[in-house]
């Protein structure tokens, strides 16, 4: 079965298909690595417990998902004022306002200045 059977040839959908909207791509993202973050700790434990019955130290493999969870939950969080960041501009006028495009700059900085990288 061919995987990309109903879009175009680049990927995207095709121009009949609904537009999910900015805002809405941000907020499945956002749930996506809130997800992750919430099942794989908890999968994790049962393996690192068993490491450490076999006398294998766990410490840096628990510590390694404990930061990779918390980088989800950043994600997730980034991601979420992101996408209400984006509605209050649409809301108050759109990108071509630039009272309301220069406050979803702002938060958009500010946001990605929160980011470790």
């Amino acid at each position: 079965m061919d995987d990309s059977e109903g879009y175009d040839g680049d990927g995207s959908a095709p121009d009949e298909a609904e537009d999910p909207g900015f805002s809405e791509v941000l907020r499945r993202q956002s749930a996506g690595w809130r997800l992750l973050a919430e099942r794989m700790h908890p999968q994790q434990q049962p393996a690192l417990d068993e490491l450490d019955k076999l006398g294998l130290d766990s410490e840096s493999l628990r510590a390694t998902f404990d930061q990779f969870r918390q980088q989800a939950l950043l994600l997730h969080n980034a991601m979420s004022a992101q996408a209400r960041a984006y509605d209050e501009m649409m809301e108050a006028g759109g990108p071509d306002d630039p009272e309301a495009y220069e406050n979803y700059r702002l938060a958009t900085e500010f946001i990605t200045d929160l980011m470790p990288w």
